[in-house]
């Protein structure tokens, strides 16, 4: 498909303003939700007032105040675990080997956790940006910025976790490089491998470009694992009939997605991520609550 909005196939010519417009949602509405590239496309329903723009940008800015002080709190808790290490730029491990294997383990599944939700505040605080831009700057309807989450933690399979509940930013990069093509050699299997591993190799960009190197085995390997227990899951309904679902569906996602996820942390942490600087020091919420960190 052409990189089209399906809003706008039969202006001609465009104006200035509708170039920009669509360079805009083409820079920053990465699902391309609106264009004819997004086919397929599941976004959560509506949950802010409709009405009219003014209900609809106060809680979508007040949503943003909300997640950036959250953010920062969050971490400002995971650079506390070791703000000599996990705190600076140089990184270090989430693993203490100083202490026995179950608090070890403990404290780096906590730090885990902590980490997987600064990327979401993170996530959130650059769609409500976006948003804002979108609707108040260039004029777009309200119905073209819909939430971007759908209560991830509320997954019941780790097929409804990666594919309706956690964000959908990048997924026609995924599906077209990786996707489609192995799963025309690999079949259905291969294509959620595929989606994953250029999940993967895209995230590990984003880590070398840290400067301080990268992690395919430990970035692309936790995706890869991701896409294998949702092979998984379509196994077991392929010899039930059961689909993973419910409260035990919850477990089993909530175990996999944060069991796995201590390798692509120890990842990002040894490479000086947790210790990357988003608030000058004078202006970061967490100084103003709990001190500075030593």
């Amino acid at each position: 498909m052409t990189a089209s909005s399906v809003h706008d196939d039969t202006r001609t010519p465009q104006t200035t303003k509708q170039v920009a417009n669509d360079a805009f949602e083409l820079c920053l509405n990465l699902r391309g939700y609106g264009w004819n590239w997004s086919a397929g496309l599941k976004t959560p329903p509506e949950t802010r007032p409709t009405s009219s723009t003014a209900a609809f940008i106060v809680p979508t800015f007040v949503s943003l105040i909300m997640h950036i002080m959250v953010f920062d709190f969050i971490h400002y808790f995971v650079q506390w675990f070791a703000p000599s290490t996990l705190g600076s730029a140089k990184g270090g491990t989430i693993f203490d080997p100083s202490i026995p294997p179950l608090q070890r383990y403990l404290r780096s599944n906590i730090i885990t956790l902590l980490s997987g939700l600064t990327i979401y505040c993170a996530v959130q605080i650059g769609y409500h940006i976006s948003t804002l831009l979108g609707v108040l700057v260039f004029r777009q309807h309200i119905s073209l910025w819909p939430p971007i989450f759908k209560d991830p933690w509320f997954a019941t399979s780790l097929t409804d976790f990666w594919a309706k509940r956690w964000h959908q930013l990048f997924r026609d990069n995924f599906i077209s490089l990786g996707g489609k093509p192995l799963a025309k050699l690999m079949g259905r299997f291969g294509g959620v491998l595929g989606a994953f591993l250029v999940s993967g190799m895209l995230h590990n960009i984003g880590l070398w470009g840290m400067g301080n190197g990268s992690d395919f085995v430990g970035v692309c390997g936790f995706f890869l694992i991701m896409g294998l227990g949702v092979i998984l899951e379509h196994v077991l309904r392929m010899f039930t009939g059961r689909r993973v679902d419910g409260f035990l569906g919850c477990v089993w996602t909530w175990i996999w997605v944060s069991g796995w996820a201590n390798i692509l942390v120890e990842a990002w942490a040894t490479r000086g991520l947790m210790g990357s600087t988003f608030f000058p020091r004078s202006f970061r919420p967490a100084y103003y609550v709990f001190g500075s960190l030593p």
